[in-house]
């Protein structure tokens, strides 16, 4: 799944939280997090386990709570795990590893047969392939594409839309406490 999908799903679902888009941002971007694994060359590795991101997220979950910031810290986590979701249906994801040794892809699709009688066909595979974690020595991977793009404007034109009347909401009260 491409970064910007990876971006754009825990913002808009930070926001609808009900978090500023100035905090909410800075939440998202760590979504990307599990993807650095191909700086190793490596792609969809242990970093695209939840035990594993659970593992390096505790004692960053005990330092959010030592800092008084609980919160942050879970939706943090929440973040990067929207990653690892994300990516089990789109491939072969090692969620659980190291305690089950299997890549999980969730495939799920629902055609729409029109004929003299117009029939639903709901699919639902999980389908499973032992992990290995191999090094490549180049990947071809989309950083953006055409519905991604379109799919996150569409997502973040009414956060974008709230935000601008919001700063003309409070500069118009600015004006009027001036004009005092």
């Amino acid at each position: 799944m491409e970064p910007l999908i990876h971006l754009v799903i825990p913002f808009i679902a930070l926001t609808l939280y009900g978090l500023e888009w100035r905090t909410a941002l800075p939440l998202a971007l760590l979504a990307l997090l599990p993807d650095l694994d191909v700086l190793f060359h490596v792609h969809r590795s242990m970093s695209h386990s939840l035990v594993v991101v659970s593992l390096v997220g505790l004692p960053l979950l005990m330092l959010a709570y030592r800092l008084k910031i609980p919160r942050v810290g879970w939706l943090g986590l929440l973040a990067v795990a929207s990653h690892i979701a994300l990516d089990v249906f789109a491939g072969y994801t090692p969620i659980l590893w190291p305690l089950y040794g299997n890549s999980v892809w969730i495939q799920t699709e629902l055609m729409a047969q029109i004929s003299s009688i117009p029939t639903l066909i709901p699919a639902l595979k999980i389908a499973i392939e032992p992990t290995r974690f191999i090094a490549f020595e180049s990947i071809d991977a989309p950083l953006l594409t055409g519905e991604g793009l379109i799919i996150s404007m569409v997502l973040i034109l009414p956060i974008l839309v709230k935000a601008l009347e919001k700063k003309r909401w409070i500069m118009n009260r600015a004006r009027e406490r001036l004009m005092k």
